[in-house]
């Protein structure tokens, strides 16, 4: 067991794996996730630099540094740095149109405009000012310390913390973990028996595995991705919600479903591997604990378009089920025990659905998250990301630049929000294929990229 006070830890497999690709070239900056906070409403700064310090001394993944070791599995060890990164207060208020300075200033620090990613310095605040009732909470986070949920629960705390402080209240309730409890429950895990019998399902399901199917026809490598944003209103997530439920799943399974019906349509494959990002938090003990934990696992389907959206819809949760079950394998074992030491694709598009308990009151003025990560694909990305507590909800379409053109993006887009329209409208014994125009043409599936996971 790690001692809480052990300041030097191995990386986590999720950490290790963005690490090595991050150390190839660090002027690169798209492993880093930069989303913020659309405050409407007045922030006083001072209680804001206290919120954040606070904060940034409880989330310890915040002030994680990786440094080379050769004697360290992997190569590299991490360690918590004593001193909480700053608060940059940035006031545009001033500027002709500051919302398009502010936008400006973010994309700037998200290009890595700035220089290169610093192992010592993995996280950057930013609190930009555009009026007296209008301010943007900007984090710039690197992937190989926080994942989105985390992201995620480090604004809700720091949204608690400032409204207990503008109350004089005690901001006690809720303070993170330690990030070492991570640490202890992966090396626990894979010293385990359920690692033995996650290995041995992950085998067993991808024996013999189908070729990752693109939408596109064709294959490339790893990119930055032509994105797309549309935003689903309260009300329809509401609606989409209640039909998720007369088909007797959730909502994250409906996004799913709706996905895979939409790639199986126009691919015409009879089998499926979809990229399904997962939390691998199993554990209530390390819920609650900020770092890098997300593991992208492949969901492989059976497609027939003929089943009823119900019978589709069920089949497409069972799966996820099984995933999630065994979502702590570490991916790159996965492709090693399936593909050997080449490794191999173990997906095409990929699906990631982001719901959050958001709890985004600042002392009274309400936040909506928004994203201005750089986008990163092989082939297409998917995201259903909720960006406020009434379930506003953005759907975001990354593609590959050389595989989609602009006007076959945009399309795309259009086909999964008509998907949509669709599934809400139809009955659940409506066949699947019936739920597509019929004048759609279906292309025959190609092999996705070839490069190693």
């Amino acid at each position: 067991m790690l001692n809480r006070e052990r300041t030097e830890l191995p990386l986590l497999a999720t950490q290790l794996r963005t690490w090595k690709a991050q150390s190839e070239d660090f002027s690169n900056p798209v492993y880093c996730i930069c989303d913020y906070l659309d405050i409407r409403g007045h922030i006083d700064l001072e209680t804001m630099r206290a919120a954040h310090a606070r904060v940034e001394r409880e989330a310890e993944a915040l002030r994680l540094a990786i440094v080379p070791d050769k004697e360290a599995d992997g190569g590299y060890r991490q360690f918590v740095r004593d001193d909480p990164a700053p608060l940059t207060h940035v006031d545009l208020s001033g500027e002709s149109a500051p919302g398009a300075a502010a936008a400006a200033w973010m994309e700037r620090d998200a290009s890595g405009a700035e220089g290169p990613v610093d192992p010592l310095s993995l996280c950057r605040t930013a609190l930009l000012e555009i009026a007296d009732d209008h301010f943007l909470l900007y984090r710039r986070v690197h992937h190989a310390i926080v994942d989105g949920y985390s992201l995620a629960l480090v604004f809700n705390r720091t949204a608690a913390v400032y409204s207990a402080l503008a109350r004089r209240l005690p901001a006690d309730d809720g303070a993170f973990p330690a990030f070492a409890r991570l640490v202890e429950t992966e090396t626990a895990y894979l010293d385990s028996k359920s690692h033995t019998r996650d290995r041995a399902y992950w085998r067993d399901t991808l024996a013999e595995p189908p070729e990752p199917v693109s939408l596109a026809g064709r294959s490339g490598g790893l990119a930055i991705g032509r994105r797309r944003t549309t935003e689903l209103p309260p009300d329809r997530v509401g609606r989409l919600g209640r039909t998720a439920a007369d088909l007797g799943v959730t909502w994250s399974d409906l996004a799913v479903t709706t996905i895979a019906a939409y790639v199986g349509k126009h691919t015409g494959a009879d089998e499926l591997l979809l990229g399904l990002p997962t939390g691998g938090r199993l554990s209530p003990q390390v819920r609650n604990v900020p770092g890098m934990s997300m593991n992208i696992l492949p969901l492989r389907l059976a497609v027939d378009t003929g089943l009823p959206v119900r019978a589709f819809a069920q089949r497409v949760s069972r799966e996820i089920r099984n995933v999630l079950l065994h979502s702590r394998c570490p991916t790159a074992e996965i492709a090693r025990d399936v593909f050997g030491e080449g490794g191999g694709r173990l997906w095409g598009p990929m699906v990631n659905v982001m719901r959050f308990d958001y709890k985004l009151d600042f002392a009274g003025s309400v936040a909506t998250m928004r994203t201005v990560s750089i986008p990163l694909t092989v082939d297409m990305t998917v995201y259903f990301f909720q960006t406020s507590a009434d379930g506003a909800t953005d759907v975001i379409l990354d593609v590959h630049p050389d595989l989609f053109t602009a006007r076959e993006t945009d399309a795309h887009l259009d086909g999964i929000l008509g998907l949509l329209d669709a599934i809400e409208a139809a009955g659940p014994e409506t066949a699947v294929r019936d739920l597509f125009p019929a004048s759609e043409p279906t292309p025959a599936p190609a092999p996705a990229p070839e490069a190693a996971d």
